[in-house]
């Protein structure tokens, strides 16, 4: 709706892991490369953590495609499913249709087993992805550290990789997952961002949208407000960004300073307790010469 007036060839803030925008934090980058790293040398077990919106999906969808036809992935996002569903879940991801034709598990898992068999012998990574990892029951854990065993005399045949929200650790301190952790080759956590990242995460979306320069500029007050509201959180500030940006075009302004910013963080959601609002009033308003100095 806006991009023409901003000189934009897309939206820049759309809420969904497009590799295209993956932002390089540091954090981000190690991540991205120990998730590689696990992959490539065939180390079995990883697991990423993050509050919500911290940016997990957007780096797992980044190394599914740096790995290219390196690998055969199976990204798992619906964890809502039983222990049996789920191999079948697996199985629909990496095209073991052949698997779904049994009803019995142990035909499930001796498919599952051949598939990944053969995709080494070719010198293809097998590699599961588990999103959304702590709505994974016990039972669900126990199938996965099962398919874990699938391995050589010298490296693993399969590769597991489980992203999920900070309460997904907690899940794994449970008794029966022992043998699970310590399978776990590499563990990180994402952080919300800090306020240097955040503005450069802003400005690296809006250049990778735009057709050569983006036609827009944002306050250091308006920074400081979009970082103070979002803590940082990437999709946050996604959100935040997105509706500076309308409410800057219904004003035919290109420049979004503070006020832009609190006018478009009061109509982000409907006021259903009374809180928003105040929220957004309690921002410090900073000083008017701040919203001279652009992004």
């Amino acid at each position: 709706m806006y991009e023409s007036f901003y000189n934009l060839a897309c939206p820049p803030f759309q809420n969904t892991p497009n590799p295209r925008f993956f932002f390089e934090t540091e954090q981000h980058r190690e991540a991205l490369a120990k998730l590689e790293y696990t992959v490539r040398n065939r180390r079995g077990f990883a697991l990423v953590t993050g509050e919500i919106g911290s940016g997990k999906t957007t780096l797992v969808r980044t190394l599914i495609r740096r790995l290219g036809n390196d690998a055969r992935v199976a990204l798992v996002n619906n964890t809502r499913v039983s222990a049996e569903q789920l191999l079948r879940l697996i199985c629909q991801e990496l095209g073991v249709e052949e698997a779904l034709n049994h009803r019995d598990k142990a035909s499930v898992v001796a498919h599952i087993r051949r598939f990944v068999e053969h995709q080494a012998g070719v010198g293809r990574n097998v590699v599961i992805v588990i999103d959304e990892g702590q709505c994974l029951s016990i039972d669900e854990f126990e199938e996965l550290r099962l398919l874990t065993n699938l391995e050589s005399d010298t490296e693993k045949l399969l590769q597991l990789l489980i992203l999920g929200q900070p309460e997904l650790r907690d899940t794994l301190r449970h008794a029966r997952l022992a043998p699970l952790i310590q399978r776990i080759c590499m563990y990180c956590h994402l952080q919300p961002m800090s306020f240097n990242d955040t503005t450069r995460y802003i400005a690296f979306r809006l250049v990778r949208a735009s057709h050569g320069r983006p036609d827009v500029d944002f306050s250091r007050e308006a920074l400081n407000v979009i970082h103070q509201y979002t803590k940082g959180v990437p999709r946050l500030v996604n959100l935040c960004c997105d509706n500076a940006l309308l409410v800057g075009y219904s004003n035919d302004t290109r420049l979004i300073d503070s006020s832009i910013v609190r006018r478009a963080l009061a109509q982000m959601m409907p006021n259903f307790d009374g809180q928003m609002t105040d929220i957004v009033d309690e921002l410090p308003s900073g000083q008017e010469i701040d919203d001279g100095r652009r992004l």
